[in-house]
């Protein structure tokens, strides 16, 4: 029987049926212990979950309170592949947002998935009602126009410790946003899945009164 790669679809399916604490350990175990995004990146919107390979993005704060990167924001837009999430490092900007609903409108039509900002949102009513999960770092009512620019895209980035690079698979829940290397994307899926699969089962035993060292000896380490 021929095999064949899962799409993305099918990845991002996948992952959205896990939780970032079990992607978080394989990473761990794996060798890689600086790929949660820091406790401040939060879901801000209803919708807190969210898979799909990085498209990432660059911005740095702005002192020309005249200037305006709107053309730059559209060909950013333009640019955005179907079944990724947009992650932006916004260069330590805390004066105004760096997504709202209008990017988030324009980035659902490529086919972006959510977003991952490490900077500010707005326009949350608004974004609730598309239902698109929105990642970030604090709420703003200001614009990002005259205050940060956007400086280029699909291009490594940093956030806290964790180097993203275009592609990485980002998976982010309730507890907060893991980055997984590209190609170590397929590897942590299936190990995560066993371990999801072993966690249910020895929650299932222990709920029925099986003694925890009886499990653990059953199911083994996590």
């Amino acid at each position: 029987m021929l095999l064949t790669t899962p799409g993305v679809e099918e990845i991002r399916r996948r992952y959205l049926a896990l939780y970032t604490g079990a992607i978080a350990d394989m990473l761990d175990k794996h060798g890689y212990r600086n790929q949660v995004l820091p406790r401040y990146i939060n879901a801000h919107t209803r919708v807190n979950r969210l898979a799909g390979p990085a498209f990432t993005g660059q911005g740095y704060p702005c002192a020309d309170t005249t200037h305006n990167d709107t053309s730059k924001r559209l060909a950013m837009l333009d640019s955005i592949t179907p079944g990724t999430v947009s992650v932006w490092s916004c260069g330590g900007s805390e004066e105004c947002a760096h997504w709202g609903e209008i990017m988030s409108t324009a980035a659902r039509q490529h086919g972006c998935t959510g977003a991952v900002i490490d900077g500010g949102v707005r326009d949350l009513d608004f974004v609730d009602a598309m239902q698109y999960p929105v990642f970030a770092k604090f709420r703003s009512s200001a614009s990002s126009i005259g205050r940060w620019d956007i400086h280029e895209w699909q291009v490594s980035v940093r956030i806290g410790q964790t180097l993203i690079h275009p592609g990485d698979f980002i998976f982010g829940d309730i507890d907060g946003v893991v980055v997984v290397p590209a190609n170590m994307t397929l590897e942590i899926l299936t190990a995560a899945e066993d371990v999801f699969e072993r966690e249910r089962a020895m929650r299932e035993e222990l709920r029925a009164g099986v003694p925890v060292q009886q499990a653990f000896a059953k199911y083994g380490s996590i």
